[in-house]
């Protein structure tokens, strides 16, 4: 739900009943009557609610995502496609390209998605906050940017995350300093889900 596991939307779930439960007895204990009632019907309803949002959530979630792609565009949307197959859902920038946020390691990425890229490339910065010791890296791999020749070393992500779905052990690159200003997602990563397209304005990836 919401990019979230299940287990983690059943969590969400779960924490929202407790507070309104806990709100609505805060509520009860300071009204009387008739109101008392009132009060307890609106907080029964309430908690109602979550449970069929909760138990609908994949055609909620479906109906919400184009809302969702254009609030974020680089947010990773989790769909169920007519024929019940998940997919991952991106939508296009206004710059034309497309852009996913993941997690490197943990930490917040932003990639810029290039299928014509073989390996995933960090810049300097996003390595070094996602906890890559840049300091012992060699950099003694050439590659040529639109700047001319440059060179990058070679590295580990132990986990990348995109959306629900997590990788480890994952091969990257990493630019020196100032030679890129976005890291890219390659066809190195791309790869390991079982297939992706692009449909107009949105890029699918499927697990």
């Amino acid at each position: 739900m919401f990019g979230l596991t299940g287990d983690q939307s059943a969590r969400l779930v779960y924490l929202s009943l407790l507070l309104v439960i806990l709100v609505g007895s805060i509520g009860l204990g300071r009204t009387r009557g008739a109101a008392k009632f009132r009060h307890l019907g609106f907080w029964v309803l309430a908690a109602v609610a979550l449970v069929v949002v909760y138990a609908y959530r994949e055609p909620v979630l479906e109906f919400a995502a184009p809302v969702l792609r254009d609030l974020a565009p680089s947010r990773v949307t989790e769909v169920t496609n007519p024929s019940g197959a998940r997919e991952l859902l991106i939508a296009r920038a206004d710059d034309g390209h497309f852009h996913i946020d993941a997690k490197a390691n943990d930490v917040a990425v932003r990639f810029l998605v290039d299928t014509g890229a073989t390996d995933t490339v960090l810049t300097m910065a996003d390595a070094r906050r996602a906890g890559i010791d840049v300091d012992a890296l060699a950099f003694n791999r050439p590659v040529q940017t639109a700047n001319g020749t440059a060179f990058y070393a070679a590295a580990f992500l132990k986990s990348l995350s995109i959306g629900p779905y997590s990788f480890t052990s994952v091969p990257v690159g990493v630019m020196p300093q100032q030679a890129m200003d976005t890291s890219l997602l390659g066809m190195n990563t791309i790869n390991r889900f079982s297939g992706w397209r692009v449909e107009g304005e949105k890029m699918v990836l499927v697990p």
